[in-house]
């Protein structure tokens, strides 16, 4: 199947405060400001379609994957990835022009390993090094470790990310870096479908950090018999600086509504 990994739209907030009254400044504590909408976006979609992955793709966090780590065999792997280095408990891909549904090519290297755990579970381990996204003259380079606890029985993937996760971004003319973590659970309890709620962040070496929080209540769903590379229910809450977004999703595909304002998204495969 094809990877669900892209990567992040280059669009960066400029934070706007309104002041307090006039011939006064005003101490109170600024109030959230609603998110322009083509903002929001640019800020979500990247998140959506680099962290949500549905079965069997090839990053190994949905449940045939994890089911070969618990019985300590070599993940599955689609066809642009060259298998390197194997030893009992890992294995080392290599990228090599993989496309995602959003257009982007990525080349580079992740090695893999997995361990059980002492209640049952499986740790599976994501080191990405120099992992570079490319589309349009614009690149994002991931490095670091993405950790991937299983629990079959439950059917839920807790993600996280260990200190030292980068993504950087290069526009083609200016450079980025950011750290990211998360804290995410993914829930493939109902059959067809990946759930995923948490929170997760990008903390820029300047400027701004950008978060987002998904309830439990309202996980993102992935639904694999909708063919949609974008959830079709549930809702994200984006933030930045003094600026905040409550974007839901809904079918048809690319459907969302950002603080109360319908939009659609950019089509699949694009």
């Amino acid at each position: 199947m094809h990877a669900w990994r892209t990567t992040f739209a280059a669009s960066l907030l400029t934070g706007l405060l309104a002041c307090g009254g006039a011939g006064n400044r005003s101490t109170d504590t600024p109030v959230s400001q609603k998110m322009d909408a083509e903002a929001a976006v640019a800020l979500s979609v990247p998140f959506l379609t680099t962290e949500t992955n549905q079965a069997g793709e090839l990053d190994g966090s949905g449940p045939f994957a994890a089911g070969e780590a618990v019985s300590m065999a070599q993940p599955s792997h689609p066809g642009c990835v060259t298998v390197g280095e194997t030893t009992a408990n890992s294995v080392t891909w290599t990228y090599t022009n993989c496309t995602g549904p959003h257009g982007w090519t990525w080349n580079g290297v992740v090695v893999i390993s997995w361990s059980k755990e002492k209640d049952g579970s499986t740790l599976v381990k994501h080191d990405h090094r120099n992992l570079v996204g490319a589309k349009d003259g614009r690149t994002w380079t991931i490095n670091g470790i993405k950790d991937h606890l299983i629990n079959l029985a439950s059917k839920t993937v807790a993600l996280t990310t260990e200190t030292g996760f980068t993504k950087t971004f290069n526009n083609g003319t200016t450079t980025t870096t950011y750290t990211y973590g998360c804290s995410l659970v993914a829930d493939w309890s109902t059959a067809g479908q990946r759930k995923l709620y948490g929170t997760w962040s990008l903390i820029p070496t300047t400027g701004e950090a950008i978060s987002g929080t998904i309830a439990q209540a309202t996980p993102l769903t992935w639904d694999k018999a909708a063919g949609c590379c974008y959830p079709v229910a549930g809702t994200l809450i984006l933030t930045k600086g003094s600026q905040s977004a409550a974007i839901v999703h809904s079918l048809p595909c690319g459907t969302v509504t950002i603080n109360g304002t319908a939009k659609a998204l950019q089509a699949c495969g694009m």
